[in-house]
């Protein structure tokens, strides 16, 4: 019930019991008045005054609760994609050490960036409610996919015409140079981002 809402009961309340007062003043009673339409009102009148706040009441404990399992489900999705979006990270991190300073053939195998893709294209992120979290995966994968999509022109190049400049370097073997500059950025923005994760998960074991 909002406001307003409430305001107007209690007026209709306050007119009830108006109402005999009025005419009693106004109108000579006689006994029989008090007997059948004075004793009425009145025990109307005590009704409505104890059951409007009990009423009013039970509304906004139901209000309470209802708030109270919305922000509960939001945060279970929050939670789940959360851990997805580690498990992911976790993921590329794993694929990435194993390349790190490698400037030979092109990994077979791109970082992964599926669900973070998903999610954003599912406008599931506004259930992250941190910003600086989400700042933080956001940046990790900007730095992600900028190596993926240097490897994946690397690994294309490899497979097509081979291109040897003055240096004796291939295409290939620039652009994996290029990929491998990114190795520190990249390892620290993955971490970064999982340790931030795991310090916003630990709050619900707290």
């Amino acid at each position: 019930m909002t406001r307003n809402i409430e305001k107007s009961i209690w007026i209709a309340v306050l007119i009830v019991l108006a109402a005999p007062i009025v005419y009693v003043a106004t109108q000579p009673t006689s006994k029989e008045f008090w007997d059948s339409v004075a004793s009425g009102l009145f025990s109307t009148a005590i009704a409505l005054i104890a059951g409007i706040p009990s009423a009013l009441w039970i509304d906004r404990a139901i209000k309470r609760r209802e708030e109270k399992k919305r922000l509960t489900d939001e945060r279970e999705r929050e939670i789940e994609i959360l851990e997805l979006i580690r498990e992911e990270l976790s993921f590329s991190n794993t694929h990435h050490k194993r390349r790190k300073g490698v400037v030979g053939s092109p990994p077979v195998q791109p970082l992964k960036s599926d669900l973070w893709s998903a999610f954003t294209a599912a406008g599931k992120l506004n259930l992250i409610r941190n910003h600086r979290l989400l700042n933080r995966i956001a940046s990790a994968y900007y730095v992600i996919n900028i190596v993926k999509s240097i490897e994946d022109q690397a690994y294309r190049a490899s497979r097509g015409v081979t291109v040897t400049f003055s240096n004796g370097k291939t295409s290939a073997q620039f652009l994996m140079g290029d990929a491998r500059k990114l190795d520190a950025l990249l390892s620290d923005s993955i971490q970064e981002a999982i340790s931030d994760i795991d310090e916003e998960l630990s709050q619900d074991d707290a």
